[in-house]
């Protein structure tokens, strides 16, 4: 009886130290695989969102809020973006060719795809949709109106339904510079950039 029961623990001990080597695996090994393909590529589907910015209103995000770019050489869906370096700074949205594309209720536009090697490139009024690496996250948009790999990339509209407006090729009229004088007491000047910054200066008389 001794006997058996030491041989039920000696069970039991390794049976924990498997699950114990298992979990430590999962830790180790998950964060390395994950980061050899990003997440939006992997994923079975695609969900098209929109997102407010300060600057330029609804544009169109992917699934994790991240802004989408298109390249304005590529208006008629012909991918002009196929060098290494380009989808290396501007990720393609990728999707399985089995895959459902679903969008949420402000996206209106035409959603299709292009053929992207094994996969499809989600387009959207024809033009194929990029993110770009120099967005470090949700509501960033540092990638408009950059000019590279032989065009212009643009923020897009997610409220767009016809092909030429789907670009967001400029900001709303609250951008730029506001002066405003009041007689006999000061003059104060607002600025206000691309990039969400605004800048007030008072000067009295």
């Amino acid at each position: 009886m001794h006997t058996t029961s030491l041989s039920r623990r000696r069970r039991r001990v390794a049976t924990l130290g498997l699950i114990a080597a298992t979990a430590i695996a999962g830790i180790v090994i998950g964060p390395l695989f994950a980061g050899a393909q990003p997440a939006k590529q992997q994923s079975s589907k695609a969900t098209l969102q929109e997102r407010k910015l300060s600057n330029y209103g609804e544009v169109l995000t992917d699934s994790a809020g991240f802004s989408l770019y298109v390249l304005s050489t590529e208006s008629k869906g012909t991918l002009h973006c196929t060098s290494t370096a380009c989808v290396t700074n501007w990720p393609p949205l990728l999707v399985a060719k089995s895959s459902k594309i679903t969008v949420a209720s402000g996206v209106k536009g035409k959603i299709s795809h292009v053929a992207r090697g094994t996969k499809w490139q989600v387009t959207y009024n024809g033009w194929p949709v990029y993110t770009f690496i120099g967005d470090s996250g949700p509501g960033k948009w540092k990638g408009e109106k950059i000019v590279a790999f032989g065009g212009t990339w643009y923020l897009v509209d997610a409220a767009a339904t016809t092909n030429a407006k789907t670009p967001v090729k400029s900001a709303p009229s609250s951008l730029g510079t506001t002066t405003t004088t009041t007689p006999g007491t000061m003059t104060t000047t607002t600025t206000t950039t691309p990039g969400g910054t605004t800048t007030t200066t008072t000067a009295g008389y």
